[in-house]
C-alpha cells in the first residue's frame, strides 16, 4: 500500500465503531488568560506515513521558539485516531490544543462544544476552495481550518476511449469497447464501508438528490432525484457493466483492476496517477483523467479532507489558531501538494505552473473540488454513514428494489439524525 494511499484512506474512510456522546456546554477556559492566551501547543494526528509533518512544524518552531508545536501520533487506523480525541474531548482534557479532524467529524466535534470557533476572515479567505470551507462550518460558524482536501476523478483507457465521455449515457455506450476488449467497464468502491457511503453519494448527487437539508435537521433523500442516481448505479450492476464481484471493491481493488489493464474506467482519488504514471505501469501512456458524470455533463464528488480543529479545552489557544492559519500559507500549503502528495485547500496553487509540471492532474482535480459536494453534515455522522451504506448495498445486490432502498434510507436517516 503506497503512503499516499494510507494518507487518502485515513481522509475517505471511516469505520463502524462509535463511541457514546453526552452533549457538552460551551467552550471551556475562555476567560482572560496571564499568558495571554499564547505559550507551547500540542498537535495530535493520524500517524505521518509521509514523515513531512515535523519538518512543516520544525519552521513554525524557528520563528516562534517561544510558542513552539508539539507533534503527537496516534494510530494510522482513523477510528482510534477519533476515540482518542473523544476520550480526551469528554473529559475536557487540555492534552490535545490542535487536532487532526476527518471533515466528517467537525460537525460532531463542534455540536458538543468541543472546538473553538475560527475567525473566517484568517482560516476562510476567498483563496479557500468553498467546498472545503463549507466541510468546516456548522450552524453558520468556522470550526476547522481547512488544510488538505479531496475530489473523485473518474480515469479512463485514452487508448481504448481518445474522447472521454461527458455523461452517464456516454459511459454507458461506451461500455461496448469494454467488452470488445473482454474489459470489466466501471469500477469503483462499493464494499459496505464509508467508500460505499462516498460513490452512492456521488451517484445521487450527481442527479440532483441529497441526504440531508443544509442545517442536517431533515430528511431530504426521498426523492425521484434520489432514486434516479442508485439506479444509475444498480443497473450497471445488473447488466455486467460492473464486475459483481464489485462489491467487494474497497480504494486498492478497485485501483488495482484498473492499473492492471481489467476495466476501463474507474472512479478513485488522485492518488492513483502516480501509480499509474509510474515506469513499470502497465498503463504508462494510455490514459486519461476528466471529472465524475452525471446526468447531463459533469457530476459531483464528494469531499474528502482534513479540517484542523483549535480544542475548546486548549489552554493556548491564541498560540493555536495562528498556528492552524500559518498551516493555510503559501508555503505551507506548497508542501502539502509537493511534499506530502495531497490536495491543497488554496484555489491559486491549482494553476501554480511548477506544481501542475509536477501533478498533471491538478487542473481537473480543482474543476472536481469546485463543484464537490460534503458528506452529510451532522453530529451524528457515523449512523447516517451506516443508514446511507446499508440500504445501498443490499440494492446492489439486488436484496431490494431501488424504491424500497430509498424508502428504509429515509427512515434509517430520521433514526440516525433524531
Amino acid at each position: 500500500m503506497t503512503q499516499k494511499r494510507r494518507w487518502l484512506t485515513s481522509v475517505a474512510a471511516l469505520g463502524v465503531a462509535m463511541a457514546s456522546l453526552t452533549a457538552c456546554g460551551g467552550s471551556a477556559g475562555s476567560g482572560a488568560q496571564a499568558d495571554g492566551g499564547r505559550g507551547p501547543i500540542t498537535f495530535a494526528s493520524g500517524k505521518d506515513l509521509t514523515g513531512s509533518m515535523p519538518k512543516l512544524i520544525d519552521e513554525w518552531n524557528q520563528l516562534h521558539p517561544d510558542q513552539k508545536v508539539t507533534f503527537i501520533e496516534l494510530s494510522a487506523s482513523p477510528d482510534e485516531q477519533r476515540n482518542s480525541f473523544v476520550q480526551d474531548l469528554q473529559a475536557k482534557s487540555d492534552k490535545y490544543d490542535v487536532m487532526w479532524d476527518d471533515v466528517v467529524w467537525t460537525s460532531e466535534f463542534a455540536a458538543h462544544g468541543w472546538l473553538e470557533p475560527l475567525d473566517p476572515a484568517k482560516v476562510a479567505g476567498s483563496d479557500v476552495l468553498p467546498a472545503a470551507v463549507d466541510s468546516a462550518t456548522y450552524n453558520g460558524k468556522v470550526y476547522g481550518a481547512p488544510f488538505m482536501t479531496n475530489a473523485g476523478l473518474l480515469y479512463y483507457r485514452a487508448d481504448l476511449v481518445p474522447k472521454p465521455p461527458t455523461t452517464w449515457a456516454e459511459l454507458e455506450a461506451d461500455c461496448a469497447v469494454a467488452k470488445a476488449h473482454n474489459m470489466d467497464c466501471y469500477a469503483g468502491q462499493f464494499a459496505q464501508y464509508e467508500g460505499l457511503t462516498v460513490n452512492a453519494a456521488e451517484a445521487i448527487n450527481s442527479a440532483g438528490g441529497s441526504f440531508l437539508s443544509p442545517d442536517g435537521k431533515t430528511v431530504t433523500v426521498d426523492s425521484p432525484q434520489s432514486r434516479a442516481g442508485l439506479q444509475h448505479l444498480v443497473e450497471m450492476f445488473k447488466n455486467g457493466d460492473i464486475n459483481p464481484a464489485g462489491v467487494t471493491y474497497q480504494e486498492q481493488q478497485s485501483a488495482d483492476a484498473f492499473l492492471g489493464g481489467k476495466a476501463l474506467f474507474l472512479r478513485n482519488w488522485p492518488y492513483v496517477y502516480t501509480n499509474a504514471n509510474a515506469d513499470d505501469s502497465q498503463i504508462k501512456g494510455k490514459f486519461g483523467m476528466t471529472t465524475l458524470l452525471g446526468q447531463s455533463g459533469s457530476g459531483t464528488s464528494s469531499l474528502g479532507g482534513i479540517d484542523l480543529g483549535v480544542s475548546a479545552f486548549s489552554k493556548h489557544k491564541e498560540t493555536a489558531k495562528d498556528w492552524v492559519a500559518w498551516m493555510q500559507s503559501q508555503s505551507s500549503q506548497k508542501t502539502v501538494v509537493s511534499v506530502m502528495n495531497q490536495a491543497s485547500v488554496l484555489k491559486s496553487l491549482y494553476t501554480d505552473p511548477e506544481l501542475v509540471k509536477a501533478s498533471p492532474y491538478l487542473p481537473e482535480l480543482q474543476k472536481s473540488l469546485l463543484s464537490a459536494t460534503p458528506r452529510p453534515k451532522t453530529p451524528n455522522y457515523n449512523a447516517v454513514s451506516l443508514a446511507i451504506q446499508k440500504n445501498s448495498y443490499e440494492a446492489l445486490q439486488g436484496k431490494i428494489s431501488v424504491d424500497q432502498a430509498i424508502t428504509q434510507m429515509a427512515a434509517d436517516l430520521k433514526q440516525a439524525i433524531q
